[in-house]
């Protein structure tokens, strides 16, 4: 009883307008794990705010709450969500945001708010101004729009580190350099891009004079392709990008060395509010005389090689570029699941959990009751086996969820997720896997997956209607 009670105490329960305009008012830096009425706080992160709460809130200046977004009107943005979203609150305003349990960068997130608030408090330091998070809905304005079909609340945008860069053993500092700036890096690749790739994806600057000798210096070997990102949200300290540099070129027109270096380009996916914009201020202006003289904090000037004059870094010129360019870079598939009636009754929260720790994208979910006319037809490729009329009758008996779930290799990463049909072998060769931990028996084997891409098109088509799935990339 005693633990229970202690869990209570630490996370103080909001699930109304009035309690939330409440908890505005408390003193210190309030956590808020926002969190849909359908699935629940997020128990991953408990004992991480535990922790915190004992390591660094004996003044009384951190406090936990878990808000509901369904019944609180500030919160509707958050409503019909699947990923976890963590809130800041000081001084009455929410000032930053979180989403997904990224336990480094909410603790880090915490730890410096809190110190913050205590040297304010003690009179060391005067309160910053800082801007108040603003809730936008994605209806707000069609260039919002456009920018979050990148992402649910985030902005994506491909960063490339190329070859120079590389060969000089600089890419885990600027990959620092991008943390430390308040980017998250989603995904990365290394790879040695053709010469016909090159110049598709530097088609616009085709007509630079030293173009051929850019087109050399990239395809000499692997490239760092990121997708850097970043949650929509406002932090103490983060440095914002255009304070680094700006830039709208990526090729330098400088003449080139006769031997210029060539290796391999590490491409990054970034993240963040804006990031298109904010990454290429980072980055700095493309003329490294320029980069020196007006940013000399900039990637470009801090990383510049000096026997080379072209600039070492990419970024994306536009969300739409950005969207070209993740597509080029991290191709993406989609795949169809399904969470079989008996596990939606039982297992439904912690199946979706694992969806997206094991980095699925929910693009669409809904949650549907097969008829037997509906199930007959969605599992038509069974039709004749032995155990087809008790898979149906099973199928039609209570509601499934329905997910299009995307993801790099999504069909085959999927069903490694579910594991063997039979969950007594999952258990045996994958124990870590769907069925393993959450099926009854081989029929009641909780989740369902295409078998191929050219099914998951299909299934898709058949339960989702017609729909533009290119719009889901990287959603």
């Amino acid at each position: 009883m005693a633990g229970k009670k202690k869990e209570v105490q630490l996370q103080a329960v909001l699930t109304s307008q009035s309690q939330w305009d409440e908890m505005l008012l408390t003193k210190g830096v309030t956590v808020i794990d926002v969190y849909q009425a359908w699935c629940g706080p997020c128990k991953a992160v408990v004992n991480l705010f535990r922790k915190l709460k004992n390591d660094h809130g004996e003044d009384d200046l951190l406090h936990f709450a878990v808000a509901e977004a369904d019944s609180i009107v500030t919160l509707q943005t958050f409503r019909d969500k699947c990923e976890p979203v963590f809130l800041f609150c000081v001084d009455g305003k929410i000032i930053a945001l979180v989403r997904g349990t990224n336990a480094p960068l909410l603790s880090k997130t915490v730890i410096e708010l809190v110190e913050e608030e205590r040297k304010i408090l003690a009179g060391e330091i005067e309160r910053p101004q800082v801007q108040e998070l603003v809730f936008l809905e994605e209806k707000a304005s069609e260039d919002y729009i456009e920018e979050t079909q990148l992402g649910e609340g985030v902005i994506y945008t491909v960063a490339i580190i190329k070859p120079d860069a590389i060969a000089d053993g600089r890419v885990e500092e600027i990959k620092q350099k991008i943390t430390e700036a308040g980017f998250g890096i989603a995904a990365e690749e290394e790879k040695t891009l053709t010469e016909e790739q090159v110049r598709n994806f530097y088609s616009r600057n085709i007509e630079q004079p030293d173009f051929e000798d850019f087109v050399t210096i990239m395809t000499g070997g692997p490239s760092h392709i990121l997708i850097v990102s970043k949650p929509k949200e406002v932090t103490v300290a983060v440095p914002q990008w255009k304070e680094l540099g700006k830039s709208d070129e990526d090729i330098s027109a400088e003449p080139q060395p006769e031997k210029p270096n060539s290796g391999p380009t590490l491409a990054l996916g970034l993240i963040r509010e804006n990031a298109v914009q904010r990454w290429r201020d980072l980055l700095g202006p493309k003329s490294l005389e320029e980069a020196k003289e007006k940013s000399p904090a900039s990637l470009r000037s801090e990383y510049a090689v000096e026997s080379v004059p072209l600039n070492q870094l990419h970024g994306s010129a536009s969300p739409g570029e950005a969207k070209k360019e993740l597509e080029f870079f991290f191709p993406v598939e989609h795949t169809l699941a399904v969470i079989k009636p008996t596990a939606v009754k039982e297992h439904k929260d912690n199946i979706l959990q694992k969806v997206t720790n094991a980095g699925f994208i929910v693009s669409q979910m809904k949650e549907i009751n097969f008829t037997h006319e509906m199930a007959t037809q969605f599992y038509k490729t069974h039709e004749g086996k032995p155990f087809f009329d008790q898979l149906v009758n099973y199928m039609s008996e209570g509601p499934s969820m329905i997910m299009i779930l995307t993801k790099e290799n999504a069909v085959e990463e999927w069903r490694q997720l579910m594991g063997p049909a039979d969950p007594d072998e999952a258990k045996e060769s994958s124990p870590d896997s769907l069925r393993a931990q959450f099926a009854q028996d081989i029929l009641r084997n909780a989740v369902h997956g295409s078998s191929n891409k050219e099914h998951a098109l299909k299934s898709i088509e058949y339960v989702f209607g017609e729909i533009d799935l290119n719009s889901l990339s990287h959603n």
